[in-house]
């Protein structure tokens, strides 16, 4: 059973996508955050670099995106044409986020814009119609013939393989819709700044909900009942699958607080005593699979493949829940026969067959290191979470703000009329700066206080109660140290 719960209250919006009770992997939309892909920018070519065929763009961002001479819909038309005869520097076109930004590269961009939909992805200067390779024939060449039918020529669409559990009555609908999108987005452009985002593809709902057939959600749970109507308008087949929850956070098997924390963590303890080491750097991620108190009871070439098979289930399930790309390196428990090493590639790919972002596993190093990678399609979750400027692995400030935003939210259905929240003047600054407090105060009903005290690097619910009992507590404190915000 697949559900996916969104917490959409807060400023900062979670989605937690739980298969048969376990949680198997979390997305965070953080207002601000460098994650552009999907978005569509009017933007400027700022260089043309002929040798490379390719143009840098200067799209809004920090640094200018990259965009290849194949990604030009002209490109497409007549291959053998020059870059620099399809562009000049000043120019101005829409552009794409296909890949976001890392360290110093800039985002990947492309001029094939796609707007995506459940059954459908309509390409506004695509050309051309493409079908899943997953819908067999003759179903096939119907719909590339039925929905070919109706696009003009400048126009294209992808049919994905969740348009086979549906009809045509109901994909021609949803491309219309989109093709209305696309009318209002073009249209946006025309008195729009360049650079400028002319169209924003939010991680949540829109991108998380998109990741998913229709036919394998079981439930989608949100604690927003405005997202839930948002929701069921935009995307029919999940509509009946939609349900409002406010009190989402108390039925979740972790809070999100939670699983930030444990997101973060070096060591992962599991069953019988294997542990994981996970250390993230900019290069590589390097996982050690440390079996010293394992307590298996055979031999110890059998305790190891023992230990190995646990271990590899559980990276699996660690690279998605943190979104872990790039190279990786796991230092299993050394294993001295080839037919166990190529038993636990097996396996491992097994647990690894369940995940959405591509991996690929390359075997073994003479050192007895296994070399696999995870496609980037986005930053890892400690990226988002953690203060990169430390050498540790500390939660950032603004990760602290949102975090108590929702222990805020959930404090409100304990019935107290006063909140004192104990925090740095850091954090409380922040907390003033990154949260809306009018916005806050119209969805909790008590009073909140705060409390500076610059010994703590996070926070402390002080006191939650009455506001009798409140006033009481704060009588303890130094005057200039309390503020009240509603």
């Amino acid at each position: 059973m697949l559900t996916i719960n969104i917490q959409a209250q807060a400023t900062e919006k979670v989605g937690i996508i739980e298969e048969n009770g376990e949680v198997k992997e979390f997305v965070v939309d953080r207002p601000g955050w460098e994650d552009q892909v999907g978005n569509i920018y009017q933007a400027q070519v700022s260089k043309i670099e002929k040798g490379l065929q390719a143009a840098f763009v200067d799209f809004g961002a920090s640094r200018p995106g990259f965009l290849l001479k194949k990604e030009l819909p002209e490109s497409r038309k007549n291959s053998e044409r020059k870059l620099e005869n399809m562009l000049t520097q000043g120019q101005r076109l829409f552009v794409q986020v296909q890949k976001a930004a890392y360290g110093d590269k800039g985002a990947k961009l492309t001029a094939n814009l796609t707007l995506p939909g459940i059954s459908v992805i309509y390409m506004p200067f695509g050309g051309y119609v493409a079908v899943s390779k997953k819908i067999a024939e003759p179903q096939r060449s119907e719909w590339r013939e039925k929905l070919g039918s109706i696009l003009n020529q400048e126009e294209g669409i992808i049919i994905r393989t969740s348009a086979a559990q549906t009809d045509f009555v109901w994909v021609a609908e949803e491309l219309n819709r989109l093709r209305q999108q696309w009318k209002e987005i073009s249209g946006k452009a025309v008195s729009a700044k360049t650079p400028s985002c002319i169209f924003e593809d939010r991680l949540i709902p829109n991108r998380l909900l998109r990741s998913f057939e229709p036919d394998k959600v079981d439930r989608v749970v949100m604690d927003s009942a405005d997202l839930v109507r948002k929701v069921r308008q935009d995307y029919p087949a999940l509509a009946g699958k939609t349900e409002w929850k406010k009190d989402l956070i108390k039925e979740l098997p972790y809070s999100v607080n939670q699983l930030f924390e444990h997101a973060i963590r070096r060591r992962v303890k599991l069953h019988k005593g294997v542990e994981l080491y996970i250390d993230q750097t900019e290069a590589l991620t390097a996982i050690d699979v440390n079996s010293a108190s394992f307590t298996g009871r055979n031999s110890k070439q059998h305790t190891a493949v023992k230990a190995n098979r646990l271990a590899a289930e559980e990276i699996a399930r660690q690279l998605r829940l943190r979104n872990i790309a790039g190279i990786i390196i796991v230092d299993f428990i050394n294993m001295d026969r080839e037919e166990d090493r190529s038993d636990l590639i097996h396996y491992f790919r097994q647990h690894l067959a369940g995940d959405p972002i591509r991996t690929e596993i390359y075997g073994f190093t003479k050192l007895g290191l296994l070399e696999m990678t995870r496609k980037r399609e986005s930053y890892s979750l400690s990226h988002l979470l953690v203060d990169n400027s430390n050498s540790g692995m500390a939660l950032s400030a603004s990760t602290l703000v949102y975090m108590l935003e929702r222990d805020l939210y959930e404090a409100s259905y304990g019935g107290a009329e006063a909140i004192v929240v104990v925090a740095s003047y850091e954090l409380i600054e922040l907390f003033s700066q990154l949260l809306s407090l009018p916005e806050l105060s119209a969805k909790l009903s008590y009073t909140l206080y705060t409390v500076t005290d610059n010994s703590l690097r996070g926070y402390q619910i002080g006191f939650a109660g009455s506001q009798e009992q409140a006033e009481v507590y704060l009588d303890g404190k130094a005057a200039e140290s309390i503020d009240k915000h509603f």
